[in-house]
């Protein structure tokens, strides 16, 4: 007959078993972002120039890219002090407003393809392990190189890494936004933000 003792030492070692077997399922912080942006490019590159519809793009960039973005920390982010001020219906409504200009944004930079290459570096990671750095380039038809750098987190809720920002060309998407959105509230109040946003996505 089982102890007491013998049952803590079986689930101890059911949850150690456990926890290794989560750690090993992890997609490395690289994997993540070669996985997102060579899969769109694959599908790309297999399609007629005309196939490349606007509504087949967009389908590309939620399969492929939205899944690996952590929408509401870049959310966080890109509003900064005004993400404390806001409502919880006006910061999910900014979620939702924030992540349909970004599928707009990169859907049309995709649809614009025309063979460029990227290449990334192992990730960087600070001292804890929690969040890294993948450098990469974007290297352009005419021979031009472009530094793209994704920073992740490891999410842990999911145990997976997302994105939380992107630094094209030394210049980081969250503090510009943040910039663009902070100069613009100070004229106008979040409501009317979130009006202007919705009006952008109908135009």
């Amino acid at each position: 007959m089982r102890t007491a003792l013998q049952s803590v030492s079986a689930f101890i070692l059911f949850i150690a078993f456990s926890s290794l077997a989560l750690a090993n399922d992890i997609k490395p912080p690289k994997a993540v972002v070669e996985e997102a942006t060579f899969g769109i490019i694959n599908e790309l590159n297999s399609m007629e120039p005309e196939a490349r519809t606007e509504d087949e793009v967009r389908r590309l960039v939620m399969t492929y890219i939205v899944p690996v973005i952590d929408q509401e920390k870049i959310a966080m982010g890109a509003l900064g002090k005004y993400w404390r001020r806001a409502t919880p219906e006006q910061r999910q409504e900014f979620i939702d407003r924030f992540r349909e200009m970004q599928i707009r944004t990169y859907s049309g930079a995709f649809k614009a393809f025309s063979g460029e290459q990227f290449s990334f570096e192992d990730p960087r990671f600070n001292e804890s392990g929690d969040k890294a750095l993948v450098k990469g380039t974007l290297m352009q038809t005419n021979g031009q190189t472009v530094p793209v750098d994704f920073r992740l987190y490891l999410d842990d809720k999911t145990h997976q890494w997302r994105v939380y920002d992107a630094v094209v060309a030394g210049l980081g998407m969250v503090k510009t936004y943040r910039d663009q959105l902070s100069e613009r509230l100070q004229n106008i109040s979040m409501n009317d933000l979130l009006a202007e946003l919705s009006a952008d996505r109908m135009n």
